[in-house]
């Protein structure tokens, strides 16, 4: 018993450690997603930006978590320990939540409405231009549905010359000859989908290594109070045999005594 609460306690406190390394590498995973997802925020669907936001802060409260516990928690308290496991049961079941509400995003990712696609486009060649021309040139697309989209312009920009290929005509002045034909909807709605299948699975993970600590926490719990109980039973044999002998000792005191007494009374 005593060998086990030992290896446990021990476990627990590298757990803590563990727990907070993971707390921390969630959070640079989380901020890099929040990134990835208003890299091109012109195309990106609303309200995804959620789900990565909350794992974010929940891996710094668990960064924290841990960082607390390996300086001030020595697990030889079970009162903190059940508060120690409480909390993270807490962030547990929110990180479950936010790896559900990715995947139910995921699944509910549409095209843009025609009003949405026109207001949309109107930035595109105005306010916005430089964010779409870093999309267009980087994500090798060409408008929202297509190079169709600039119908309505005098030319197509030069984002959307597909820079790869050897058809550009260096000869006469870098004339394009060959445009990305995909619309970047397409593009970062397939990208936004990946991002929050990867939020999802990083969430799963983080709730399987936190399930796992939990795990170890109730069994050193169950340990420490066997361990007790045992310790109380032991203290309460000890008690009992005590006063056994301090009884056996006031007895023979007597018996000894009264035997005195009955030979003094002789003649």
């Amino acid at each position: 018993m005593g060998c086990a609460f030992v290896c446990f306690r021990y476990c627990l406190v590298a757990g803590a450690v563990l727990l907070g390394i993971s707390g921390g590498i969630v959070s640079i995973f989380a901020s890099y997603f929040i990134y990835q997802l208003h890299e091109y925020a012109p195309l990106t669907p609303n309200h995804v930006c959620g789900s990565p936001a909350t794992l974010l802060a929940m891996g710094i409260i668990t960064c924290g978590i841990g960082w607390f516990a390996w300086q001030f928690l020595d697990f030889s308290n079970k009162g903190q320990v059940i508060i120690y496991a409480v909390a993270l049961a807490i962030i547990v079941l929110v990180e479950a939540g936010v790896g559900i509400w990715a995947l139910v995003r995921h699944e509910q990712i549409d095209t843009l409405s025609s009003t949405r696609h026109e207001e949309i486009f109107a930035l595109a060649i105005t306010d916005q231009k430089s964010t779409w021309d870093h999309m267009q040139s980087t994500l090798r697309c060409c408008g929202i549905d297509g190079p169709s989209d600039y119908r309505s312009m005098d030319a197509i920009p030069w984002s959307c010359c597909n820079t790869t290929s050897e058809e550009i005509d260096n000869g006469t002045g870098g004339i394009c000859t060959a445009i990305n034909k995909r619309g970047c909807q397409h593009v970062v709605l397939n990208r936004t989908r990946s991002i929050l299948l990867h939020i999802f699975l990083l969430a799963l993970c983080t709730v399987l290594l936190q399930i796992s600590f939990i795990a170890c926490t109730t069994c050193y719990v169950r340990i420490y109070k066997d361990k007790m109980e045992k310790r109380i039973s032991q203290m309460t044999v000890r008690t009992s045999l005590q006063d056994t002998k301090e009884t056996d000792t006031k007895n023979n005191l007597l018996t000894r005594q009264s035997k005195y007494l009955h030979h003094s009374d002789d003649p």
